[in-house]
Parts: C-alpha cells; sequence; structure tokens
C-alpha cells in the first residue's frame, strides 16, 4: 500500500512540473561591420547569443548591452572592439619670474642674477579605441625631467637704516637665500640664492672663506643636502659635499682646512620625521668636490630620547669635541669610540614629539658653558663645566639660552627667558656674562617685545666694541656689548639665521 501511494505522488507531481518554454524571440547581433538577425529561446543571454553566432571577445572587447544581460522579442546586441595605445609627450614647464628687494642697490635700479629656464615633464597616456574611434585619453604617469629654474631679479630698494662698519663676513638667511655683508651693512650682495636653503646648517669658515649650508634635498626621502659656497667676490664655487639627513649638528673642524664634521639621520615617516643615528663623521672638499671621509663616532642608541639625536662643539685648537644629548653632557673620546659622560642629567619630558638638548659652548680647550636641567627645583641654569666639575654662572636662564663665547674672549652672550617656568614658549632677553657670573641685559629695551630662540653670533673684531647680531622680529639687529645701543640693518622682515666670522 506504501509503494502504491508514493507512485501516485510521483505520478502527481509531474503532472503539475511546467512545461520546458519553447517560446522563441527574434534578436539583430552588429560585430565587426556586419549585422545578423539572430532567433533564440526566450529567457537566453547576450552571452548566449555571442556563443551561437561564434563571436569572441577579446579582454578589452564590450557589448551593449553587457553580456549578462536577459534578452527580449526585438532586442539588438552591438560588440564594441576596443584596442589600446601608448602615447608619449614632453611638455615644457615655464619658468617663473621672482624679484627681490635689495637695500644694496640704488632705489630702482634692477639686476638679473639669474636667468630663467624652462623645465621639461614627460606625460605617458593611455589611448582608447572603439571599433577604430577614439574614445579616450587618459594620463597613466608623469615625469619631471627637468625642474624649471626661476628668474630672480634684484631691485635697488631704499634702506630706511643708516649704514654700520662690519668687521668679517656676516652672512644672513633670507628667504631661502643667503646675504653677505661685508665692509659696511650698506654693502650686501648675494651668495646663494636657490631659495631651498633651511637654515638648519648655516655657517661661516673660520678663515672666512667658504658658507657651510643646508637646502632642502630634490632628491627622493632625503631631508635636506648639506652645501658650502664660496664668499669671495667673481666667480662663485659651490660645493655639493655629498652629504645628506644633517638635522642637530654640522660644523667646520676649528684648525682644519676645509674639513666638516657632521652628524645624519635616518628619515622617517613617523614624528618627528627622522631617527637619529648619534654619529659623528668628517668630510674634506676641494673647489672640485668632496675628497674624504671618515667616520669619527659609530651610530650609537644608548641614553634617553636616543631617537631625537645629539649635537656636537669642537674646543678652539680642534683636538676635543663636546656632546649634549637630551640626558647627558660630556667628551667624545673619538680614538677609543665612546662618550665621556661629565654630567647625568634628567630627560626633560616634553609631553611631545620632540627632546630638548642642552645647549653648549666651549670656554678656551679645557671647559665649556651649558645649560642644566634641573627637577628639583625644577629649572634650566647656565653652568660653566669641566672635568672636575661645574659651577652655576647664571640660575633659571630658560631652556633656549643657547650659549656662545666670545671669539678669543671670556664673556658668553646667552638668551634668558621673560618666564623661566614656561620657557618652551617664552620669548626671551639677549644677556652677556662673565665666568664670575657678572651679568648684563642688552636687548630688547624695557616693555619691548621679546626676542624668539636662536643661536646668536658674535662679531669677529672688538675694534668697534664687540657686537652681537641676532635676529628680531625677522630682521637682523646688532648690538654693541659695551653701550647696548641696538641697530636694525634689514628691514623685510624675512631673516631667519646668521653666522659672523
Amino acid at each position: 500500500m506504501r509503494l502504491y501511494t508514493l507512485a501516485i505522488l510521483l505520478i502527481l507531481l509531474v503532472a503539475c512540473a511546467p512545461a520546458a518554454s519553447t517560446e522563441q524571440i527574434s534578436i539583430s547581433l552588429s560585430a565587426d561591420g556586419e549585422t545578423r538577425e539572430f532567433t533564440l529561446t526566450s529567457g537566453s543571454s547576450v552571452r548566449d547569443a555571442l556563443s551561437i553566432a561564434r563571436i569572441e571577445l577579446g579582454d578589452l572587447d564590450r557589448t551593449e548591452p553587457p553580456s549578462y544581460s536577459e534578452l527580449e522579442d526585438g532586442d539588438e546586441i552591438r560588440v564594441i572592439r576596443v584596442t589600446e595605445e601608448f602615447e608619449t609627450e614632453q611638455i615644457e614647464l615655464p619658468f617663473i619670474s621672482r624679484t627681490l628687494p635689495n637695500e644694496g642697490l640704488p632705489a630702482g635700479e634692477q639686476r638679473l642674477i639669474q636667468n630663467g629656464a624652462n623645465g621639461l615633464r614627460e606625460v605617458h597616456y593611455r589611448l582608447l579605441y572603439e571599433d577604430g574611434e577614439l574614445a579616450s585619453r587618459a594620463e597613466v604617469s608623469s615625469t619631471i625631467l627637468k625642474q624649471p629654474l626661476e628668474e630672480i631679479i634684484m631691485i635697488g630698494a631704499q634702506s630706511p637704516f643708516s649704514s654700520l662698519p662690519v668687521a668679517g663676513r656676516l652672512v644672513f638667511l633670507s628667504a631661502g637665500n643667503a646675504w653677505l655683508l661685508e665692509g659696511s651693512s650698506g654693502n650686501r650682495r648675494p651668495v646663494v640664492i636657490t631659495g631651498d636653503l633651511d637654515g638648519r646648517i648655516l655657517e661661516v669658515s673660520p678663515d672666512g672663506e667658504w658658507l657651510l649650508y643646508s637646502r632642502t634635498s630634490s632628491r627622493t626621502n632625503e631631508i635636506n643636502e648639506l652645501w658650502v659656497a664660496s664668499l669671495d667676490e667673481g666667480e662663485q664655487v659651490f660645493v655639493d659635499l655629498n652629504v645628506s639627513n644633517v638635522v642637530h649638528y654640522a660644523g667646520w673642524i676649528p684648525g682644519e682646512e676645509n674639513r666638516i664634521a657632521f652628524s645624519t639621520v635616518e628619515p622617517s615617516i613617523n614624528p618627528p620625521g627622522w631617527q637619529a643615528n648619534n654619529d659623528l663623521k668628517y668630510v674634506s672638499f676641494t673647489e672640485a668636490g668632496f675628497e674624504e671621509r671618515r667616520v669619527l663616532l659609530n651610530p650609537r642608541e644608548d641614553g634617553f630620547y636616543a631617537w631625537w639625536g645629539t649635537s656636537y662643539s669642537w674646543s678652539p685648537d680642534g683636538e676635543r669635541v663636546a656632546f649634549a644629548r637630551p640626558d647627558a653632557v660630556g667628551e667624545v673620546r673619538i680614538n677609543a669610540q665612546r662618550l665621556d659622560i661629565w654630567r647625568q642629567l634628567p630627560a626633560y619630558q616634553t609631553g611631545s614629539d620632540w627632546a630638548w638638548i642642552p645647549g653648549i659652548a666651549w670656554l678656551g680647550d679645557e671647559s665649556f658653558y651649558y645649560v642644566r636641567y634641573s627637577v628639583n627645583p625644577s629649572s634650566f641654569d647656565l653652568v660653566l663645566a669641566d672635568e672636575g666639575g661645574e659651577e652655576i654662572i647664571a640660575p633659571d636662564v630658560g631652556m633656549f639660552a643657547s650659549p656662545v663665547v666670545e671669539p678669543a674672549g671670556e664673556q658668553v652672550a646667552y638668551l634668558r627667558a621673560f618666564t623661566p617656568s614656561q620657557s618652551d614658549i617664552s620669548a626671551y632677553e639677549l644677556m652677556v656674562s662673565t665666568p664670575a657670573g657678572i651679568s648684563t641685559a642688552l636687548f630688547p629695551p624695557e616693555g619691548a617685545a621679546g626676542l624668539q630662540p636662536q643661536r646668536v653670533s658674535w662679531s669677529p673684531s672688538a675694534e668697534n666694541g664687540p657686537l652681537i647680531a641676532f635676529v628680531y622680529e625677522g630682521n637682523l639687529w646688532v648690538v654693541n656689548v659695551l653701550t647696548a645701543e641696538a641697530q636694525q640693518l634689514t628691514g623685510d622682515g624675512l631673516v631667519t639665521a646668521i653666522s659672523w666670522r
């Protein structure tokens, strides 16, 4: 009985199943310049029609409607043959013209400093053709073959400031270019006018013949490059030292002609943008280019905040080199490849992605000034240290005191914070002090705005009284140490760094 019932159910299921559709539809198919008519079973797709017509599609070919579409009676199918080509075009990049005011030229007089030159860009395009007709032209890549060189024109501007005798050579950085004052403050000429000096390194050589500077790198994945430029009048010489990624330190080695010491970092995508090597190297050069390299101190990772970096300072005789890092100051023993720590310091907690490094400057060949951080009570003091001990010269000066010792003298110039308890954001005043701790305030006048953190520069001669050059509100100023008389030398508001030898 059960088998009989199952048989009846199967018969009923078969009887109720819908019959296969045999309805036919007519469509037209256009491909490769020919149109054909087809009859297909209802429910067929464009792909089915192409199969019956034995038409194959290339990788780029397409259909209208798309191949997955279900067809209806009377539909028209179009096969579009798509091909691609690639095209290269070179496009000129026009140069721009820049006019710079120059207080050293007569008012209104113009002088062409640098001829402009067009650049060149190579562009690669992808061209798509549909049935032989151009359908699209899209840029797929672009390469700068030659950067445009801007035209630079100097135009004379009347200087509102009286001229001042200038001993030696005073270089200042303005709007990414280096300028030289020599003889008098009214006699100025451009030294480097590439517009890309980053201000991290700017130092005149001890003999006054060369300028060491850093400029934004034109090479991929580099922060900057080290260059030197001759300072003598006439045809200038520029030397690429083939040194890159210098953030904290580069300077001339005293007593060594055309030799430069430097420390490097590795660029990083993470703040602050680098990972310090804490190394020390030197490079020598001639007018033909860099000549010799040597490692003075291998890369190191010891100490707190080693990722930030280390600064260095050479003794006047060039025989010793001091170091300063966030948690210590001391001396580099080059032959032994080690650091002798004179003073271990508590690392200042900035609470951000930067670290504080003590300012440091040699007094003679046996001792140096540095800025010492103390936790209890919290303060930054200017101290004079040697291998045997140290003493406070000026208390509570602020973290950016940046001591600079007078050439062939004992006085030290430094900055003192208006608000020592907030010295990271405070304005500063310019001070001088003797090793006995007798300090004098020089600038600014009472009630005036203060200076921003910087490294000031002494005049190389005290013939007209010792002078100190500094940047105030974007302009170059000098102050007489004996009289405290200050004079403004520039007025464009674009000065960012100075060096005087």
